[in-house]
């Protein structure tokens, strides 16, 4: 299982690429965002296990599951197609991306684990 410098080492480098790769792919010029989020995704390497603490190793319950995974990956689409107007919005689009992001990559080191993650 990987420890919390690992979840937030991963979460930095795939955030950060994630955001650059979206950002060319729209034409928009790489810079400090991706890196903004990219440190943003590394500052909550263990937000899962916030929600259902590693007491044991059999801990990974639907908050670790594919299901979850399925479904925040559908919340997060939906955050990154929302227009965000105003200031707030667009901080508040940012940080559900960031935390999202961190938690799906939580959940990808998970995965690739001996114990990976169950279904439901």
């Amino acid at each position: 299982m990987a420890c919390a410098a690992q979840h937030s080492t991963f979460n930095f480098f795939a955030v950060a690429a994630a955001t650059a790769v979206v950002q060319q792919r729209e034409r928009r010029p790489v810079g400090g965002t991706s890196l903004a989020m990219g440190l943003a995704a590394a500052a909550l390497p263990s937000l899962p296990d916030y929600i259902e603490p590693a007491l044991h190793p059999n801990h990974r319950k639907f908050f670790h599951s594919l299901a979850f995974v399925a479904g925040l990956a559908y919340a997060m689409r939906q955050v990154y197609v929302w227009e965000a107007e105003g200031e707030w919005e667009r901080l508040a689009r940012a940080l559900l991306l960031a935390g999202g992001a961190a938690y799906l990559g939580h959940l990808a080191l998970d995965a690739l684990s001996a114990k990976s993650l169950p279904l439901i």
